[in-house]
């Protein structure tokens, strides 16, 4: 047993050992500043912002931030941004945060929100997200179940979080970006104009803060998915960073909501190599192509409705902007259609890479650029790290080609739902997490997903899993998106519907939509009737809110 264990340690060590030279941050790690780091950081506790205190010893000067906003470009380099992490850290600890307290966050892509993200792990303190979409009473919802000792707002949003804390307090009130003349709350300005930039005082104790994620609440109220940074490992973390091919000179652009739990996690992997990020405060397709140009952006994290919004762009004006520097484009948080993944790859070359994963679960699965082509729907191999279960309704698990509820076992997994033991002990089995989606896998280890639980459709009897659908449809040339839902029919239990939304200036109908599955897809798994929109209703993270769907 020992001998396995020190074999084990061994493969770990060289593996990181690998990282660090293919990701470029072994070349900075000069021994000056590593000596200094240590200094820096003697009892800290682990968490993201250790990587960016390394990296303001290594190399202080290097840039670190990038900002196109209101008042002008904002640049910081990484000595600067970790300074303003420190000083947003003691104005916090000023107001009565401790280590264990809670700190919410609603604000919107921008310096302010990566700088909360790095500071609160140096005071303990856990960071609640709240969209800055949310309407008063979801805000107030989420404040009474996280209880923060400090909220922290824009100020385009502060209405709506004052109308909030008439029905829950969320402790200190600071508020980024005020209108001219607000005087309801303390500027951040304010808060950390006297704090000084050295690190704040050591964190005492075992807890070292973490993250509560809300989930979107497709199905129903948002949990609070909670994550301990002292308790989350990095395994799968690492294994990406190798396969993609992520380096220490990367330049970043951050399009989707901060406020969710993918950008963020890869923003913490841009600055634990180094790299440096560049913010778009809201996307859009053509705002994008520009900065891309602009900034010499080598990668950046989409939802697959922004690459549905890109390829959907005139030649012409996708055709303006110079995205030759584009290494890597990493597709999550919603299932990316084939057809998708395709177009996207034709216009900009093989770069497309597509993950899945959880709030609850991390990282689990990664698809390559030549998956897409070789294995249509595939959501990839397991990262290093990742046990998956797939059990069928029986709790037996699903030979390969079967499907299965997806349950997975890492050290990404959270510790559970905040104050909500039903749900967090209804979604576990035996150590291994679920968050309800149906899929399979071939004999050659790749995972394919075919439903949420929730969206599988009974027709007769029958199990029909809408993607494989909604797939088929995304293959029409004049359909841009579709989503497909189950109905009540009094002969079937549940008919299919197909919402559509043709592509701008094309004319569809709902015979040429049904006809067009005839020839793929069996009888039982068409459409009955078909819905036009303009729009799918989506969350922030692009996710199609289908219970929107069925309530119509």
């Amino acid at each position: 047993m020992l001998a396995d264990r020190l074999r084990a340690r061994a493969r770990d060590a060289a593996f990181a050992a690998n990282v660090l030279r293919a990701t470029g941050v072994a070349r900075s790690l000069r021994p000056g500043g590593l000596v200094s780091f240590a200094r820096a950081a003697r009892g800290a506790k682990f968490g993201p912002h250790l990587a960016v205190m390394l990296q303001a010893h290594l190399q202080p000067d290097k840039e670190c931030v990038v900002e196109p906003g209101p008042g002008g470009l904002r640049r910081l380099s990484y000595g600067e941004f970790d300074a303003a992490c420190n000083r947003l850290a003691h104005a916090l600890v000023a107001r009565g945060v401790s280590p264990g307290d809670r700190v919410a966050l609603m604000l919107p892509n921008s310096i302010e929100y990566l700088v909360a993200q790095a500071a609160l792990p140096r005071i303990g303190a856990t960071l609640v997200q709240i969209g800055y979409r949310s309407k008063p009473a979801e805000i107030a919802y989420i404040l009474e179940n996280a209880e923060p000792r400090a909220t922290l707002v824009h100020g385009d949003y502060l209405d709506a979080m004052l109308e909030a804390r008439k029905a829950a307090p969320g402790g200190a009130l600071i508020v980024s970006e005020p209108r001219p003349g607000e005087t309801r709350a303390e500027t951040w300005e304010e808060a950390v104009l006297t704090a000084p930039g050295d690190r704040p005082p050591t964190v005492r104790g075992e807890d070292a803060g973490g993250i509560i994620v809300y989930t979107s609440g497709t199905t129903g109220k948002p949990k609070g998915a909670a994550r301990a940074w002292n308790k989350t490992g990095l395994d799968s973390v690492a294994d990406m960073m190798l396969q993609v091919g992520m380096r220490s000179s990367d330049r970043h652009l951050v399009l989707c909501p901060l406020y969710h739990s993918a950008a963020p996690a890869f923003v913490a992997m841009m600055l634990a190599l180094g790299a440096t990020i560049v913010i778009l405060r809201h996307f859009e397709p053509e705002a994008a192509l520009s900065l891309i140009e602009r900034e010499h952006i080598t990668c950046t994290l989409v939802v697959p409705t922004m690459l549905v919004r890109i390829g959907a762009l005139p030649p012409e004006i996708r055709n303006r902007y110079n995205t030759a520097s584009l290494r890597w484009v990493m597709s999550g948080a919603a299932p990316l259609a084939t057809d998708t993944a395709r177009t996207f790859q034709e216009l900009f070359g093989p770069i497309l890479w597509n993950f899945y994963g959880a709030t609850e679960t991390g990282l689990v699965t990664l698809a390559g650029p030549r998956d897409h082509v070789s294995r249509p729907g595939t959501i990839g191999r397991l990262m290093r790290g990742n046990e998956v279960r797939l059990l069928g309704d029986d709790g037996g698990i699903a030979t390969p080609g079967q499907v299965g509820e997806l349950y997975a076992r890492n050290s990404m997994l959270i510790g559970g739902y905040h104050k909500n033991r039903d749900a967090t002990r209804s979604s576990m089995k035996d150590g291994f997490f679920s968050v309800g989606d149906l899929a399979r896998v071939d004999g050659d280890g790749y995972y394919y997903l075919e439903s949420r639980k929730h969206d599988m459709v009974i027709s007769g009897g029958v199990n029909i899993y809408p993607r494989e659908i909604e797939d088929r449809l995304h293959e029409h040339p004049n359909i841009l998106e579709a989503a497909v839902v189950g109905v009540p029919d009094p002969e079937w239990g549940e008919s299919l519907r197909a919402y559509v939304v043709p592509r701008p200036g094309q004319a569809l109908s709902e015979a040429e939509v049904i006809e067009w599955t005839r020839a793929s897809l069996s009888d039982f798994k068409r459409p009955r009737s078909v819905v036009f929109l303009d729009e799918l209703p989506r969350n922030p993270t692009g996710k199609v809110l289908k219970r929107e769907l069925r309530a119509r």
